[in-house]
């Protein structure tokens, strides 16, 4: 057999090329981080123009233009970042507020058939752009991100027309980055919604790269949801993901978050689609269901 076990003097120089490979691999990789392919925004010079709304989305336009309210805020960065509040109906108090953080990819446009849904379940909405999404100025970034969600948490807070207890956080996908940098590092929600989370970026570059090494190597972002969701105690957190998510998948994101949460006693509860994917939750859920569970939810009323 013609390979190292039949030569034994050839192991050193197949190991040390292999090694010599893997290195070479480690340098390009560091130059080319992942932080590049992270983020995919779409910049637009005004919201819900018709010509940039997919149909694929499924707005429907439930949300009056009077209850939907254009706001900018000033991160620590120096940028300025975009977002928008749906106020909800005046017949639906007590009313919970949500900080909805979406996805890599768009902007708010893409998103805004789940913030209808979050609005017909009788909750605010503020959902914002991160930086270099939509109009929100600058390059997206990790800490770009966690100083527009801290923006936003501020703006909210400042209100008084809402009750600022009630404000509860919602992360899809990416977006559970920022969500639970928000509760872990700067002010603990009683509720906590992830939706298809990640659960690090260690665990993303393991995937990408088939390396074991920090996520730091790749991306600049501290993107580590493993870590943090165990200093939530005393918040209740819901993961909804789906079994046929091939963008976060099951057994290396949501159902990791699910046992590191539960090891340090965190509350914690999941809505578990078996026919679900990264994108269409809500309607495998059903619609209806959806915004009931959501509801309950952020009015602490689901128990496990």
């Amino acid at each position: 057999m013609n390979d190292a076990r039949a030569h034994p003097k050839s192991r050193f120089p197949i190991r040390r090329f292999a090694i010599g490979v893997i290195c070479g691999c480690l340098v390009f990789v560091s130059c080319f981080r992942l932080d590049s392919i992270l983020f995919w925004p779409d910049r637009v010079n005004e919201y819900f123009r018709p010509a940039d709304m997919d149909t694929a989305w499924h707005t429907r336009g439930v949300i009056p233009d009077s209850l939907r309210e254009e706001v900018r805020l000033f991160p620590a960065t120096g940028e300025t970042t975009f977002g928008f509040f749906a106020h909800a109906l005046p017949d639906t108090a007590p009313t919970p507020t949500v900080i909805y953080s979406h996805g890599n990819a768009g902007n708010i446009n893409g998103y805004w058939n789940r913030v209808e849904l979050l609005w017909e379940a009788g909750c605010n909405v503020f959902i914002y752009d991160y930086a270099g999404f939509g109009r929100s100025t600058g390059t997206p970034t990790g800490e770009a991100c966690y100083a527009d969600a801290e923006a936003a948490l501020d703006w909210c807070l400042a209100r008084t027309d809402i009750d600022t207890s009630r404000i509860g956080y919602l992360g899809s996908s990416l977006g559970s980055f920022m969500t639970m940098h928000l509760a872990a590092d700067v002010r603990q929600p009683k509720q906590l919604l992830l939706e298809a989370p990640m659960a690090s970026m260690s665990a993303t570059a393991r995937e990408c790269a088939v390396l074991d090494v920090p996520g730091s190597f790749f991306v600049d972002a501290d993107f580590d949801n493993e870590t943090r969701i165990k200093k939530i105690q005393g918040t209740q957190v819901l993961i909804i993901f789906g079994r046929k998510d091939s963008g976060a998948v099951p057994e290396r994101t949501a159902l990791v978050l699910l046992r590191e949460a539960e090891s340090a006693g965190v509350n914690i509860d999941t809505v578990d689609l078996a026919n679900a994917n990264h994108l269409n939750l809500p309607d495998q859920m059903g619609f209806d269901n959806y915004r009931r569970v959501v509801r309950e939810f952020f009015d602490g009323r689901r128990t496990r």
